[in-house]
């Protein structure tokens, strides 16, 4: 859903839930001044919301013309979460709707997407370790916003990309 499609009475909501994604109740709808039925003509659940929230976040870091290589990509996305500090409370939810998960998600179709547009082809053993790494680099970033990571943006950007599977890394 882009911005231009994105209904305006839902935004004062959305900023409302990224704050307490946790303590989010029906009634507080009301509060934000989103009727129940608009939220859900739209969102799953809450954490549709914040998925939805993320991906745009996401997307636009992805997108910035100040990324030539994936080296790039996640060197600025461990600058943007020292903006963003809902993310701390965001991670402090786990299970099938976590934000790990989502970024695990998220992140493993992403890259098979951009090798589809470039036509790269992979094999069965290129896809396991794409998988581990999207896996390893959502608990890395998880451990890296709640703090457990003595590292720059740069240095933690630098070591995920090390740690990137070489037949991915042309797909950029």
């Amino acid at each position: 859903m882009n911005d231009e499609e994105f209904p305006k009475d839902v935004l004062p909501f959305e900023e409302e839930i990224k704050k307490y994604i946790d303590k989010y109740v029906l009634g507080e709808d009301k509060e934000a001044h989103v009727s129940t039925s608009s939220f859900y003509r739209h969102y799953k659940d809450k954490y549709d919301v914040m998925n939805d929230n993320y991906k745009r976040i996401l997307d636009q870091y992805m997108h910035s013309s100040q990324n030539h290589n994936y080296e790039d990509v996640f060197i600025n996305l461990f600058n943007m979460s020292k903006e963003l500090h809902y993310l701390k409370n965001a991670f402090d939810y786990t299970g099938i709707n976590s934000l790990g998960d989502f970024i695990y998600q998220y992140s493993y179709n992403t890259f098979i997407e951009m090798c589809k547009i470039k036509n790269i082809q992979f094999e069965d053993k290129d896809l396991l370790l794409l998988d581990v790494f999207c896996g390893g680099a959502s608990i890395m970033y998880q451990h890296y916003i709640l703090g457990k990571f003595d590292l720059s943006p740069q240095q933690a950007g630098k070591i995920l990309y090390q740690m990137f599977p070489d037949v991915f890394k042309i797909s950029w």
